[in-house]
């Protein structure tokens, strides 16, 4: 699993880094993920979709939110309802 640095946020002075996660599946298929950073908390969530795209916004979604891994799994569980 890769994982790709696509932006910061600050929360009380800390950076939260939000990563996208590529897997390549064995039948070459891509599943792409989420992980949040920040101090030392750290929230993984591979595999949520097929689409980069929607990845992408998930995560902008999350930066821009400024949400801390303790919350990531709120916010994503509301996310996919849409």
């Amino acid at each position: 699993m890769r994982k790709l640095l696509v932006g910061a946020a600050e929360c009380k002075g800390a950076p939260i880094h939000y990563y996208l996660l590529v897997e390549t599946l064995e039948n070459g298929v891509e599943t792409y993920g989420v992980l949040v950073e920040y101090l030392t908390q750290r929230t993984e969530v591979p595999g949520i979709t097929v689409f980069r795209r929607r990845a992408e916004a998930l995560l902008e979604l999350l930066r821009r939110g400024r949400v801390t891994p303790v919350t990531v799994r709120d916010v994503m569980e509301d996310w996919l309802l849409i």
